[in-house]
C-alpha cells in the first residue's frame, strides 16, 4: 500500500487478514484474470473486467469441463468500487463470496488500488494480432543438422495441423462454441530463432529478434548446454519460455515468472542423490566428464551437500574422468561402504572404466548422461550401482509414447532423438490447448497461470483420449466373415481379443503421455516433473533389477 502500510481486511468466515495474506494476487493472480480455487470461481478483476473499455472479458471458470465462464457485468463507478472492496457488495447488488476480504481502505488507498488494477491485462501481449499469435522457437549453436530437422519437423507438422482448423469452415467442429462466438481462435505463426556465437551475445540477438518481429511465447527450444541467456531474455521481456529441451536448467529457474521446464534436469538428479547422502558422513567422490552438463551436476551436488551440512565440512572430491587409470583406481580402492561414488559420465566414459577393480562404496550413475537404462557400466561397479533416472520407467514409457510413435510414422518423420521429439510433441500440443483455453485473454502472465492450473488435466485428458481411440480402433473390432470361422480361427480371434484387453488395461494404468512421470504444476511451480527413480543395475546383464524407488527430494 502507499506509504508502506500493511493491507488489512476481514473475511466473513475466517476473520482478519493483513499483509501478503490479504493481497489480491493470491486469488486473482498476477494477470488479474482470476482462477478456480477448489469449487470456487475467482472472477477477473483486471482493468477492462472491472471498469469496462474494449471487448468484454470472459474467462473459463471450470477446470474439469471448460463449460463454465465468468459473466461480464456493468462497469464499476467509484462508489460501486468502494462498496465492493469495503463492504463486499458486487456491482449487481449481491453479496460477494466469504473468501473475498472486506478491506479497510482510505479514499487515497482505494484510488491507488483502482489505478493499479486498471493496468492489469489492459492490452494483449506482444505477438498477438487479430488473426495470428506469433511464437518463436530458439535453437542454440552446436545442434546437429539431423536433430534440428527432426525438432522442427515435429513442431511444424503439429502447428500446421492445428492451423488448418482455424479458418476452414469444413473443420469448425473442432472449434468450441465459445471460441466461435468470440472469434478467439487464431493461427499460430512460427519463427525460428537460430542463435550463433558465444552465449554472451545471445541476449542481444534475442532482443533484436523480439524488436523486429515480436512473439507471444518461446515454444520449446533446443540447446546442448547453455540456456541461461534465453531464460533471462524471457524474464526481462515477459515472454513465456515454454518447456525447452535442455538438460542443464539455468540457475534461478525455480524463482522465474515466465519459464516452465519438464524437470530440473541434471540438478534434479543431484537433488535425489543429495537426499540419500545427507545422513551419511562418509566421503563423496565424483567422477566428472569434460562436459558442461556433467560439471553442472557435480557442482550442484557439492553445493547441496554443503547446504545440508551447515558448519560441517563435507569431504567431496571431484576427479576428471580423463585422469590416469592408476590414479582413479587408487581413489576407488580407498573408499569404504560409508562412502559414495557418483558418476557424471557419458557412455564412452563409462566404457573406459572397464579395467577398474570393484569398490565398496555405493555407486550412483546419472541416467541423463550415461545412456539411461542401458548404461554400460563394468560389472565390478554394477554390483553396488543405482541409476538415477528422471524419466518414467522404461515399460511405462513405451506405453506412454505409443500414440506419439504412431503419429511420427504416419507423418513420415524419422525418429532421430525420441526423448527430444516427444518433448517437442508434448510442449506444442500443450501450448495449443492452453492458448485455446485462454480465449481472447492473450496475456503472457495468464498463459503461465493457465499452465499452472490445467497442465495435469491436459495430461489426463490425453490419456483418456488415447484409450478411447484404442477402444474405437480396428484392433477392438472383429472382422466380418461371409463364412463361419473354424475352431482354430475362433481360438486365434479369442487370443487376439485377450491380448488387446491386456494391452488396453496397461494403457489405462498410465499416468501420462510423455517420457516423464507424473507431470503437473501448481501455483508458482516451474518444474512439471518433481522426482526421479533410483533403479538398481543388474550386476549380471544390461538393464535394471528389482523394484525402483521413487524419490521426490
Amino acid at each position: 500500500m502507499p506509504g508502506g502500510q500493511a493491507l488489512r481486511g476481514v473475511r466473513v468466515d475466517t476473520g482478519s487478514v493483513s499483509g501478503a495474506e490479504a493481497a489480491c494476487v493470491n486469488c486473482h493472480r498476477p494477470s488479474g484474470l482470476g482462477q478456480v480455487e477448489g469449487t470456487v470461481g475467482v472472477p477477473p478483476i483486471s482493468g477492462p473486467a472491472l471498469f469496462g473499455g474494449g471487448e468484454p472479458v470472459i474467462v473459463r471458470m471450470d477446470r474439469r469441463t471448460d463449460q463454465s465462464f465468468s459473466i461480464p457485468h456493468a462497469p464499476y463507478d467509484p462508489a460501486g468500487f468502494a462498496a465492493a472492496l469495503r463492504e463486499g457488495r458486487h456491482q449487481s447488488g449481491r453479496e460477494m463470496h466469504a473468501l473475498m476480504p472486506r478491506y479497510t481502505l482510505t479514499d487515497a488507498q482505494l484510488q491507488a488500488v483502482g489505478s493499479y488494477l486498471k493496468t492489469l491485462s489492459s492490452e494483449k501481449s506482444p505477438g498477438v494480432t487479430a488473426d495470428n499469435i506469433h511464437i518463436a522457437t530458439v535453437i542454440a549453436p552446436g545442434i546437429s543438422p539431423e536433430r534440428r530437422e527432426a525438432f522442427l519437423a515435429t513442431m511444424t507438422t503439429l502447428l500446421n495441423q492445428t492451423n488448418i482448423n482455424v479458418k476452414s469452415s469444413a473443420r469448425q467442429k473442432v472449434v468450441s462454441p465459445i471460441e466461435r462466438r468470440l472469434g478467439s481462435r487464431r493461427k499460430l505463426s512460427l519463427d525460428v530463432w537460430d542463435l550463433n556465437g558465444p552465449s554472451s551475445t545471445w541476449g542481444g540477438q534475442l532482443k533484436r529478434h523480439q524488436q523486429e518481429n515480436p512473439v507471444f511465447a518461446i515454444l520449446s527450444g533446443l540447446s546442448q548446454h547453455e540456456w541461461q541467456p534465453v531464460q533471462q531474455f524471457c524474464e526481462n521481456s515477459r515472454v513465456a519460455c515454454w518447456f525447452p529441451s535442455v538438460n542443464l536448467v539455468p540457475a534461478g529457474a525455480v524463482q522465474s515468472q515466465f519459464s516452465l521446464y519438464f524437470s530440473a534436469g541434471i540438478d534434479l538428479e543431484a537433488e535425489v542423490i543429495a537426499s540419500k547422502l545427507v545422513q551419511s558422513r562418509g566421503r563423496t567422490v565424483q567422477l566428472v566428464a569434460d562436459d558442461a552438463v556433467a560439471q553442472g551436476g557435480a557442482a550442484s551436488l557439492r553445493r547441496l551437500l554443503a547446504a545440508n551440512s551447515p558448519g560441517e565440512a563435507r569431504d567431496v572430491i571431484d576427479i576428471n574422468v580423463a585422469s590416469r587409470a592408476s590414479e582413479l583406481q587408487k581413489v576407488l580402492s580407498s573408499l569404504s561402504d560409508r562412502d559414495a561414488l557418483v558418476l557424471w559420465l557419458q557412455p564412452t566414459d563409462l566404457a573406459a572404466l572397464a579395467n577398474l577393480e570393484a569398490t565398496k562404496a555405493s555407486v550412483y550413475v546419472s541416467a541423463s548422461l550415461g545412456g539411461g537404462d542401458a548404461a554400460d557400466l563394468p560389472r565390478t561397479l554394477r554390483e553396488r550401482a543405482v541409476l538415477v533416472q528422471p524419466l518414467e520407467l522404461e515399460h511405462v514409457r513405451n506405453f506412454n509414447l505409443e500414440r506419439f510413435n504412431k503419429w511420427l510414422n504416419a507423418m513420415k518423420i524419422p525418429v532421430v532423438d525420441q526423448r527430444m521429439q516427444s518433448e517437442v510433441y508434448f510442449a506444442t500440443r500443450a501450448l495449443i490447448a492452453t492458448v485455446h483455453g485462454m480465449l481472447n485473454n492473450l496475456h503472457s502472465d495468464y498463459l503461465i497461470e493457465r499452465a499452472e492450473a490445467t497442465l495435469s488435466m491436459f495430461e489426463a485428458m490425453q490419456v483418456q483420449e488415447e484409450i478411447q481411440d484404442m477402444m474405437m480402433g480396428p484392433m477392438n473390432k472383429r472382422p466380418l466373415s461371409p463364412t463361419p470361422l473354424t475352431a482354430e480361427q475362433n481360438a486365434a480371434v479369442a487370443e487376439q481379443a485377450k491380448a488387446s484387453a491386456a494391452h488396453l488395461e496397461e494403457m489405462r494404468m498410465r499416468g501420462g503421455t510423455t517420457v516423464y512421470p507424473r507431470l503437473n504444476l501448481a501455483q508458482g511451480q516451474r518444474f512439471a516433473s518433481k522426482g526421479a527413480y533410483l533403479e538398481r543395475l543388474n550386476p549380471d546383464a544390461p538393464g535394471i533389477t528389482g523394484e525402483p524407488e521413487w524419490v521426490v527430494p
